[in-house]
């Protein structure tokens, strides 16, 4: 009974990481020895299967989190401040070719 418990403990710490046919062999496991009734091992299913889900759904929403606040510590330029900084430093040129330009009507 102890390892049996033992086992539902760890299938609850990593649920999300094991898959369903697992869950269902591990139960069946458990009835098969007596340790549970069949009821038992139908809610244990259901109940872990929920779980699993759930953990998963936590574990996207953490990652997701995370990899916002990596993208938000970086220095990452986008193309729209890419294309920006390209329109300034056309102007930029520009301005300077028509600088060039006057001082060689001036100096002629």
């Amino acid at each position: 009974m102890k390892e049996s418990v033992r086992k539902l403990g760890l299938i609850g710490a990593g649920l999300w990481a094991i898959t369903e046919d697992k869950v269902n062999d591990l139960v069946k496991e458990l009835i098969d020895k007596g340790d549970i009734s069949k009821e038992e091992g139908k809610k244990a299913i259901q109940d872990m299967l929920e779980e699993r889900k759930k953990q998963k759904l936590d574990l996207e929403k953490k990652i997701s989190e995370k990899i916002q606040e990596s993208i938000s510590k970086t220095d990452v330029f986008a193309k729209k401040d890419m294309h920006e900084l390209e329109s300034r430093i056309e102007t930029l040129e520009d301005e300077i070719q028509r600088i060039k330009n006057k001082e060689k009507m001036f100096f002629k």
